[in-house]
């Protein structure tokens, strides 16, 4: 076999966690903490529960565990709703600006399902981490922006691929045929597409499906099925199929680098749409300026890439999923509070009188000098003026969480304390021991980490 998928299946397959930079590895652990964290707050939602009810109606049992549930399932069930709990929180699963895609969702549900089923160790873990990301990652970066405004989304599709190398990794898999034919199986059976997910539940599933595809093409996969030779980069591969201008050179460019991509992967800081991020922390960081407050506040102006404007511009949202993809909602609800978080999700914040004025005085546009950069940034401008003339201007291009502004472990630490604070989480984990567990890949298994999440000992 030869291309770009046989190239990028060689390459997970050989892949060694000590083929990886230092700070690759420690990335790793930051992200895992930063999925866990989230996944189990995104566990104790209504519609998590909901969905979990409905699957593990229709399972008899198993040997894998469900964040926020006592009862065990299968691997892929347990891929499924895990991996739903990531996108759960809500919207705080880690980001890449190259597809607006999710990479964690699909990576670590897959990786963690499958670990606990064969005991795998922690080095096992990082290193399917590892490939997943770069996988989920080389996808989006090839399928670009125009896949996501087409109507697919990364994280039902991209995703899915990663899932499955993942699945494979830490079984310490070894065969490239065998990372090659579950790359394509997984790649026939991703989806997610926009039009039926937005503002709904359906959204939180995306993900969740990409976890359990991935698995199940692994599984395949390692029992000799296949798939054709170039299912990714052919004429009617994945690329070509749901994007306006497909890259197959980014599939396979500066593979096996120092600089793994999984390095340009942000967390947020915020529960909300990180193409809202820079738009908020400038808007804050301008009233600031001007010493005033909200009510002092006569016009807001925020320029950025089309993203920001074109699909998450509508104000007044109608529910809580739809207020995180929102701009002008999340940027009016920082003017008046100074931050965004999970509390701004509730109806009293949405139907609040002066956060609904202020959404009618905030004007977006495309400013195309900041939307020719993505995905290095996700840029905003805002500009405030005030009932007594006064202005000012501020623009962020990297917030807080993008890869040009990490987070960092106290900041990630900190943003989980406050997450289980706001969403009443009554059985929290004990967040620095997960950290760091997760961060020494020599001192646990899947099992201990899993563990440190659920309270048990087995």
């Amino acid at each position: 076999m030869s291309g770009p998928t046989a190239e990028l299946a060689a390459w997970c397959a050989g892949l060694d966690l000590d083929d990886l930079p230092s700070t690759a590895v420690d990335r790793l652990g930051l992200l895992l903490l930063d999925h866990l964290g989230v996944a189990r707050l995104g566990a104790t939602r209504p519609h998590h529960r909901t969905w979990a009810g409905v699957e593990l109606g229709l399972c008899g049992g198993g040997p894998c565990r469900v964040l926020g549930q006592q009862r065990r399932t299968s691997v892929d069930r347990a891929a499924f709703l895990n991996g739903m709990a990531g996108s759960s929180g809500p919207n705080l699963d880690d980001v890449w600006h190259g597809s607006l895609g999710h990479p964690g969702v699909g990576t670590w549900p897959a990786a963690l399902a499958v670990g606990e089923l064969v005991e795998a160790d922690g080095r096992a873990l990082l290193e399917a981490g590892a490939v997943g990301y770069e996988v989920a990652m080389r996808i989006g970066t090839a399928v670009g922006r125009s896949a996501f405004e087409r109507g697919w989304h990364p994280r039902g599709g991209c995703n899915t691929p990663a899932a499955a190398v993942a699945a494979l990794k830490v079984r310490g898999e070894r065969d490239p045929g065998v990372y090659a034919a579950a790359i394509g199986l997984a790649a026939n059976a991703a989806a997610g597409v926009v039009g039926a997910a937005y503002f709904s539940d359906a959204w939180y599933a995306l993900s969740g499906h990409a976890s359990r595809e991935g698995v199940l093409a692994a599984d395949a996969a390692r029992a000799g099925l296949s798939a054709t030779e170039e299912p990714l980069g052919g004429p009617r591969g994945y690329l070509a199929a749901t994007s306006a201008e497909p890259n197959p050179d980014a599939l396979t460019a500066g593979l096996g680098s120092t600089d793994p991509l999984l390095l340009e992967a942000g967390q947020k800081l915020y529960p909300s749409s990180g193409a809202t991020h820079a738009a908020l922390e400038s808007a804050v960081s301008a009233l600031r300026g001007l010493a005033a407050d909200a009510d002092d506040i006569a016009s807001v102006r925020i320029d950025g890439f089309r993203e920001m404007v074109d699909v998450l511009g509508q104000p007044f949202p109608a529910n809580g999923l739809a207020a995180t993809m929102s701009t002008p909602y999340v940027v009016a609800c920082g003017l008046v509070e100074g931050t965004f978080a999970l509390r701004h999700l509730e109806d009293r914040f949405r139907e609040d009188a002066r956060i609904r004025t202020l959404q009618a005085a905030i004007a977006l546009h495309v400013d195309p000098r900041l939307d020719d950069l993505p995905p290095a940034h996700l840029g905003a401008r805002t500009t405030i003026t005030t009932t007594d003339g006064r202005s000012a201007t501020v623009e962020v291009l990297s917030a807080s969480g993008h890869p040009g502004n990490p987070l960092s472990r106290r900041q990630v630490l900190d943003k989980l304390h406050d997450l289980y604070r706001d969403g009443d989480l009554s059985d929290p984990p004990d967040l620095t021991a997960l950290a760091d567990t997760c961060e020494d890949p020599t001192r646990a298994t899947v099992v201990d980490v899993l563990d440190l999440v659920h309270h048990t000992t087995g």
